[in-house]
């Protein structure tokens, strides 16, 4: 059939379906998809429908009643009150002809959603839908539903519809189930505004009474076809999940649906109603245990003990992680889930809270490894996660300062055998094994170990410091027993202490005996090499606690001895290389003897290219940061010169080979890199400590001269040269603007000059290298703003940032508008914001004018605009600009005469976008601006009133009144923090009532 031809005859269209249902080129199937949709949506669609209901062909039947479904989502209305009762009766009779023939269940299912779907259109004039439907099949006619006031009561119509021999494929009594399970699926994938308009609660709940006696007959009936029991199973479990989003929406609990409970879990020990029975229940636990009584709960506590289920939970934890297994393990933890509480406070008094308890730490232990074999670990941990912050909640909460409730040194003896089980699971299988799971397996194990250090922590806060001792015990035996899996397991758990334990007067204590002279051998000895796993975990040790080395510094040589070695394996020199810097960094006054040898080990590796780019880095950090501890800058010199010297030669070989055709599997590009992340790594170890001590009363003196003026000058001209000649080679590469972006503002940061501070001539000369083609230019821009606020003040600052603020502006001219590069867009207005905030004379004075009236011009694109970036930096420049000090006469007399022009072009920006242009999260920083106009500018008010009542208004949504009655609120507020609320509910309004939620 050729596209968007319209089928002619009944003929047709059945032709059209058969084809649509056989198999055949997607383009055809779609083409002919499109022109029976376009029928079932016309006016005819109704009559198409009654037409095909009674085809031969099953699939034309299907096509029917999605026709009659789609009619009703689309066009409803179009029915009478007459017409729509037809429609009913219609479609009841047919389903009715179905049942009585040998339809199958595919037509069947389809006419009872279609039904619900009628239900959904007309619910309050078929409220009892149920027991309508229920009374038209006892009598096999399609009564109307005036014909319910005259009925049997429903006891009597279901001992009637049930004795019905079903001698057709679909009972009565399941296409009952499969109708209203369907029902409160549907109302309950709806809206909360739909269900609050059409009230589908108030229509949907009288028909409990109606579904639960015939529920009842069939989850009690042993002797009932298991088949229909199976769908008044299902059919139950989905009007307890329909009850749960009625008592949230309405807080309406279904109480007759409770009877059902108990016979429910009756039904587990039947194999052909497990599956279901125990995904209700599972599910019940999980999302609403409100919905069980006490009483439940305590038939559920005592299934547990029984052999049936003892049977099912030996099969678990001794391997068995088929499906039926594993739902029976989650029922369990479901279970504990729902009374965790309880669990908790009773272990002690209570044994069946403790034997459960018992039960879901052995869980823990079930056979095989976590994830790849065995399924039920992680959901078992989780609930041990959940426990443990139930001890911490009750702890927190308790009136009495630390007094723990009676319970609580039984849970945390649970608590301790979890931990043990754990410790277990956490130790990785043997490399064969581990290489042989697939990549989400590996990621899986990963994670739940990292799960397990979540409940260490948590833990910790119940135990203190004494946690540590179980995992030094532990570490201990396994340094005796030389078993790796389980020392890496102990060395990673303790790991995860080191934010808990910091500051604790006993922490290296503690530590003492961890960091052992048998372990130190073991890890060192040169006869046993240390598998790379237990290699990392001892050096991610080092890293947790290495200002333990400096107050205990005896082994502070062999721990470097180990952490030098491995900077030789290419898998552990990553990790070697950050315990390097790390121990420098802390250890920095104990390692001055030992620069020699630092200087010397570079030396060593300085050559192996091989080696990441990154582990030069942080081993220079960390020879740089003992340099740093030198007393004297001259003493600096020489060994910062010696490390120069090995970045030197990196630079010259980057050089070489840009200038070259050379085929090396090195490039110049690598060699760039490995160069900067060098300098990088010494401009950040070369920083005085955060944690340096301040001497209040130290007299200032004047800064040494000796990096600016003196001999540390040249060592500035030659960090300086090295990255002005990567430049010119490799600047069109974004990750080497990144590497100078780093070494720029770790020198930014510094209060005292120092070799990497460059002098801010020097940063701006190198800084506006950068034009408009350089890659992550907004990273360069936003490098600049660093130094308006982080540079000491110099004569001619005002001169070099007049310069700077040329090359801004240039740059943005170039890239016209805001939303054209929203990066570079929005560091642009961040420097300027900065600029304005510090060194306001300097903005003002710009010249030419035009480039200055472009400046503010863009900085009110980007606040009109839709790109969420630059519109926040515009709001804080504007916000800046307004709240300006009162500055010197000539500078003053600018400030008025830009504000009077830029001041009703600002309002009508910060009002469009309140008018409903911004996005929600917006709102917070346009607020600030519109503070600030009310509070410093007397023309503010007639400024927001002419935005206002502007013709580009972007809402028709609220009134003059509305726009009045906003502007007396933020003029009355005078800038107060009420003023974010007035603009978010002035903003709700203009937007409508579809976006309610947001507030």
């Amino acid at each position: 059939m050729e596209n968007g031809h319209v089928p002619a005859s009944l003929g047709e269209v059945e032709a059209l379906i058969t084809q649509l249902y056989s198999p055949g080129a997607p383009e055809k199937v779609a083409s002919i998809q499109e022109t029976l949709q376009r029928l079932q949506r016309s006016p005819e669609g109704w009559q198409l429908a009654t037409s095909l209901l009674s085809h031969g062909d099953e699939q034309v039947r299907f096509f029917a009643a999605l026709t009659f479904t789609i009619k009703l989502n689309t066009d409803a209305k179009s029915l009478s009150e007459e017409d729509a009762q037809a429609l009913l009766q219609t479609l009841i009779g047919w389903l009715i002809r179905c049942l009585n023939g040998s339809e199958s269940a595919l037509v069947v299912r389809k006419l009872c959603s279609t039904l619900v779907a009628y239900f959904l259109q007309f619910s309050s004039s078929w409220e009892k839908c149920v027991k309508h439907l229920m009374l038209c099949l006892c009598t096999n006619e399609a009564l109307p539903y005036v014909a319910l006031e005259n009925s049997q009561d429903t006891a009597s119509m279901i001992e009637n519809i049930s004795s019905l021999k079903a001698n057709n494929s679909v009972p009565k009594t399941v296409a009952l189930f499969w109708f209203a399970a369907t029902l409160v699926e549907e109302v309950g994938k709806t809206d909360s505004s739909s269900m609050k308009q059409h009230k589908f609660h108030l229509s949907v709940v009288p028909n409990v009474d109606d579904i639960v006696p015939l529920m009842s007959k069939y989850i009690n009936d042993g002797s009932a076809e298991m088949k229909t029991r199976q769908e008044a199973m299902r059919c139950f479990q989905s009007w307890v999940s329909y009850s749960h989003r009625a008592f949230v929406d309405d807080g309406i609990m279904l109480d007759p649906l409770q009877i059902l409970t108990q016979p429910s879990i009756m039904c587990l020990g039947q194999d052909d109603l497990y599956d279901i029975t125990i995904e209700l229940l599972s599910d019940v636990l999980t999302n609403y245990s409100k919905f069980l009584r006490k009483e439940d709960f305590a038939i559920l506590q005592g299934l547990f003990n029984s052999p049936w289920a003892q049977e099912r939970y030996q099969r678990l934890v001794k391997g068995d992680f088929d499906f039926d297994s594993l739902q029976f393990g989650m029922f369990m933890i479901a279970f504990g889930d729902a009374t965790v509480q309880d669990l908790a406070r009773n272990c002690g008094t209570d044994p069946q809270s403790h034997q459960y308890l018992s039960a879901l730490c052995s869980l823990l232990a079930a056979e095989g490894y976590a994830v790849s074999e065995d399924k039920i670990y992680v959901p078992a941990l989780e609930f041990w996660n959940t426990f443990v912050e139930t001890m911490i909640d009750d702890v927190y909460s308790s009136e009495v300062e630390e007094e723990k409730p009676g319970w609580f040194l039984a849970a945390q003896e649970h608590v301790k055998q979890v931990i043990e089980r754990c410790w277990v699971k956490s130790q990785f299988p043997p490399a064969e094994e581990y290489n042989s799971w697939d990549s989400v397996d590996r990621t899986g194990f990963k994670d739940a170990r990292r799960d397990f250090s979540d409940l260490l922590q948590q833990f910790y806060l119940t135990t203190g410091i004494a946690l540590l001792q179980v995992f030094i015990d532990l570490l201990q035996s396994s340094v005796v027993k030389r078993n790796w899996a389980e020392l890496e397991a102990s060395m990673y758990c303790l790991v995860w202490f080191s934010d808990c334990v910091y500051g604790a007067p006993e922490r290296d204590d503690y530590l003492d005996k961890v960091f052992t002279p048998s372990l130190l051998a073991l890890i060192a000895d040169p006869n046993q090499e240390a598998p790379t796993r237990a290699m990392k975990g001892f050096l991610d040790l080092v890293i947790a606690y290495p200002d333990y080395f400096k107050h205990r510094p005896s082994n502070l040589p062999a721990v470097l001895n180990i952490v030098f070695a491995a900077t030789s394996s290419s898998a552990l020199a990553k990790t070697a290389s950050r315990s390097i810097m790390k121990l420098c960094s802390e250890c920095r006054t104990i390692l001055l003897p030992e620069l020699g040898a630092f200087l010397q080990h570079y030396g060593n590796i300085a050559s192996n290219y091989s080696l990441d780019a990154t582990v030069k880095e942080a081993v220079m950090e960390g020879i740089a940061s003992i340099i740093q501890g030198l007393d004297g800058e001259e003493a600096k010199l020489a060994p910062l010169e010696q490390l120069l010297d090995y970045v030197q030669v990196d630079v010259e070989k980057c050089l070489q080979l840009a200038n070259t055709n050379n085929n090396s599997e090195l490039t110049s590009l690598d060699l760039g890199i490995i160069s900067l992340k060098c300098l990088a790594g010494m401009s950040k170890g070369i920083q005085a400590p955060e944690d340096k001590p301040v001497d209040l009363e130290r007299i200032a003196e004047p800064a040494s001269p000796f990096w600016t003026t003196g001999k540390g000058s040249q060592v500035q001209q030659r960090i300086y040269l090295m990255m002005d000649r990567v430049f010119d080679v490799l600047g069109n590469r974004g990750e080497i603007i990144e590497e100078f972006c780093m070494i720029l503002r770790h020198g930014f940061r510094e209060e005292e000059p120092g070799p990497f501070v460059l002098p801010s001539r020097m940063a701006a000369q190198f800084l506006m290298k950068a034009n408009s083609q350089t890659p992550r230019l907004g990273r360069m821009i936003n490098t600049t703003a660093f130094l308006i606020t982080t540079q000491n003040l110099t004569p001619d600052i005002k001169e070099i940032l007049d310069t700077l603020l040329n090359w801004v502006s240039q740059i943005l001219q170039i890239l016209g508008e805001p939303g054209n590069d929203p990066e570079i867009a929005q560091a642009g207005i961040e420097f300027l914001q900065r600029l304005l905030s510090k060194f306001p004379g300097v903005v003002l004075s710009h010249q030419p004018p035009s480039s200055l009236e472009f400046i503010f011009m863009f900085a009110l694109k980007a606040l009109a605009g839709t790109e969420p970036l630059p519109k926040a930096s515009a709001a804080d420049f504007w916000a800046t600009f307004i709240a300006l000090p009162t500055q010197p006469t000539p500078l003053q007399s600018s400030i008025e005469n830009a504000v009077s022009h830029l001041g009703p072009l600002l309002a009508q920006a910060l009002i469009y976008n309140i008018g409903g242009h911004a996005a929600r999260s917006e709102l917070e920083k346009l607020s600030d601006p519109i503070k600030k106009l009310v509070v410093r500018q007397v023309h503010s008010k007639a400024w927001f009133q002419a935005a206002l009542f502007d013709v580009n208004f972007p809402s028709e949504k609220v009134t003059s009144k509305d726009k009045s009655m906003f502007l007396a609120k933020i003029m009355n507020l005078r800038g107060a923090k009420g003023t974010n609320q007035v603009v978010r509910d002035f903003w709700l309004l203009c937007r409508g009532s579809n976006f309610a939620y947001a507030s």
